[in-house]
């Protein structure tokens, strides 16, 4: 494996990981328990990595249209 697939390969685990935390997020709000420890570190975990996905849209590395 070079370079450019193990970049490849990162970039959609954590684009899969970023959509998997937001299903759980939405999950987790509809139950009504925004105030629990789970809760908040994934939402801090979905914080950095929209923070990672965003230098790699202002890089021309991702659209953001992936995000959805």
């Amino acid at each position: 494996m070079d370079r450019l697939d193990a970049f490849e390969n990162v970039l959609e685990e954590i684009l899969t990981e970023y959509k998997k935390i937001g299903q759980e997020l939405e999950l987790l709000r509809e139950a009504q328990k925004m105030k629990t420890t789970k809760f908040r570190e994934l939402l801090g975990k979905k914080l950095v990595y929209r923070m990672i996905l965003d230098i790699f849209i202002q890089k021309g590395l991702l659209e953001e249209g992936r995000l959805t």
